[in-house]
């Protein structure tokens, strides 16, 4: 995977490593953004993850929006 993303199933799994600074992300769920109306931030929503190491923003993507893995 390149760039500022990370897959939606990674934050689902829990697993998040912040591409910007390779930080492992604890508890990624409860670092979502979502950019829009929704009333509540969660895996199906998000639109993006902060990083609280390095306070990076990166976008959330699901597989069917192209990215692949490598």
């Amino acid at each position: 995977m390149s760039g500022n993303v990370v897959p939606r199933e990674r934050v689902r799994e829990g697993v998040v490593e912040c591409p910007l600074c390779g930080r492992q992300i604890a508890t990624p769920v409860e670092h979502v953004l979502v950019y829009s109306t929704v009333e509540r931030a969660d895996v199906d929503t998000a639109d993006a993850i902060r990083c609280p190491a390095c306070t990076g923003v990166s976008f959330v993507v699901d597989r069917s929006d192209g990215e692949g893995e490598g």
